[in-house]
């Protein structure tokens, strides 16, 4: 019969040394004195590009040694979002914060579960103001003008054409709010921070190559057709549309499924289309650089109507803008009384609505008929086709 002993005392202390031993080195190893050696873009085709800087939200990877146990990550006063999947021994991919920080101290800082930190010197480029596009780029002196884009930082200072700042009304990150003063002339506006300035790629209260501004009172010549005791009107004022530049196009309709009216429709002969002639020819040569847009102020939802516009020469024959001939505008919003800025890139219309340059100018059809019914009250104005640059 075969016995065995029972691991003596001595054994036991032997292993348990042993163990210790092991687990003294593995946690030697991984537990080094820290180090960055530097940061890079975490683009791989990129990866020999070094940075000293980097900009709001930019994704980053520090590259170094010892880096396993970080718990933080601070840009300046900020704390970024660390991820312990993107964190190892020999480097951690981040984004740096996007907000602006209270305190700018040029330093990067690693902070570890042990309490320690590790310091590195690095810039975070605040960005300059970004302006994407304004809710309304017609607004009447005293009103108040909303700005979309990003890094609103105050202070900041408007500066609309002709040199007149407006007065801030609120301010986020992306949103603000300017009340217009007076002496504004047309031209691109310049929003400036601590950090930098930006001027817009588009005009306020854009003047350039209007086609329609509704402010030619209607002459009865007869080349005309519409507004003419239709449900579109020109005009001057009216209590549910406060103006915005002058005289403007409304027009209240309820019809159902494939019912059509006409808004708009008029040879290149009749006064009121005598802008129609600014369409400039570089917008037919080159389409992708321009933009058709207009003002508009809804007081019921656009859901379902189909806008049919016609711009050309043959206005009086096949393509009077439906039926299939020429733009349609699908639209499916509600403004609630405010005017805001439609824009419909050029390529878009002219693709659909391809006609040769004319000095003398175009007839224009914009006829309301589509399948399903649709209830309208709303005003349009200023339309026009801009230069998607402020040149």
């Amino acid at each position: 019969m075969q016995t065995f002993m029972k691991p003596t005392k001595h054994i036991s202390l032997l292993v348990a040394f042993a163990l210790s031993v092991l687990l003294f080195s593995c946690n030697e190893d991984e537990t080094g004195t820290p180090v960055i050696n530097y940061i890079r873009v975490t683009n791989p085709v990129a990866s020999d590009s070094l940075l000293v800087a980097a900009g709001q939200g930019q994704m980053i990877a520090i590259m170094g040694d010892n880096l396993q146990n970080t718990k933080e990550v601070w840009f300046n006063d900020l704390k970024a979002l660390v991820l312990p999947t993107f964190v190892t021994k020999t480097n951690i991919i981040l984004r740096v914060p996007s907000q602006i920080p209270n305190e700018i101290t040029n330093t990067l800082k690693l902070v570890f579960y042990n309490g320690e930190s590790l310091l590195y010197d690095f810039t975070v480029d605040i960005s300059e103001p970004v302006i994407n596009r304004m809710k309304s780029e017609y607004v009447v002196a005293g009103g108040e003008a909303i700005f979309y884009g990003n890094y609103f930082y105050a202070p900041l200072t408007v500066t609309f054409g002709g040199g007149v700042e407006g007065e801030i009304i609120s301010v986020t990150d992306q949103e603000l709010h300017v009340r217009i003063p007076a002496g504004v002339q047309p031209g691109p506006v310049t929003i400036a921070s601590n950090f930098g300035e930006a001027e817009s790629n588009f005009w306020f209260m854009d003047n350039r190559n209007l086609i329609m501004d509704f402010d030619i009172p209607l002459s009865g010549s007869g080349d005309l057709w519409h507004p003419s005791g239709g449900p579109s009107a020109i005009l001057a004022s009216h209590p549910d549309f406060p103006n915005i530049s002058g005289g403007f196009l409304r027009s209240r309709l309820d019809y159902g499924a494939w019912g059509w009216a006409e808004m708009l429709t008029g040879v290149a002969t009749a006064p009121e289309l005598a802008n129609m002639k600014n369409i400039p020819e570089e917008a037919l040569l080159n389409p992708t650089s321009y933009s058709l847009k207009f003002e508009i102020n809804t007081h019921a939802p656009l859901t379902g109507a189909a806008f049919n516009i016609y711009i050309g020469n043959n206005v009086g024959g096949a393509n009077r803008g439906y039926n299939g001939d020429g733009y349609t505008w699908l639209p499916n919003f509600n403004t609630e009384g405010a005017w805001e800025t439609i824009t419909i890139p050029w390529q878009t219309f002219y693709e659909a609505n391809r006609f040769p340059y004319s000095e003398t100018g175009y007839g224009i059809s914009i006829v309301v008929q589509g399948p399903n019914a649709a209830t309208l009250n709303y005003a349009i104005d200023n339309m026009r086709v801009v230069p998607n640059t402020n040149d």
